[in-house]
């Protein structure tokens, strides 16, 4: 099959440009809700969009979380986060969230890494 004529390259879709001119992350204060902020994240899609969202959800200060693809050809999403108070703030929640988010694959690599090994040992 042919590829439709505007999908980006597959490159283009996960790598930001070596030229600085597309920041990974940038925040926006909402300014018609307290508390609240949207991350544009750059490169990025459902599979880290859903796995912030939970996370944060585990977060009791966090009220809302959501996030959205803009575009299927767009390599993009939109995070946004509400939280009770300015501190913790939004900011600083998706920073702790990311932060467990990084610890728990940690701990999964480290699993399986235990495991593949035990494998090894047995042939």
């Amino acid at each position: 099959g042919r590829e439709p004529m505007n999908k980006p390259d597959d490159f283009d879709v996960w790598r930001l440009p070596d030229d600085g001119s597309v920041e990974k992350v940038t925040i926006q204060k909402d300014t018609k809700v307290p508390n609240a902020v949207m991350l544009v994240i750059e490169r990025e899609d459902h599979t880290l969009g859903n796995l912030l969202r939970m996370q944060l959800l585990e977060d009791r200060e966090v009220i809302f979380s959501g996030y959205r693809v803009p575009h299927p050809l767009e390599p993009a999403i939109q995070v946004k986060v509400q939280t009770r108070s300015e501190d913790p703030g939004p900011v600083q929640a998706v920073d702790t969230a990311l932060k467990c988010c990084e610890s728990e694959l940690e701990s999964m690599k480290a699993s399986f890494r235990q495991s593949l090994g035990a494998v090894r040992r047995t042939r």
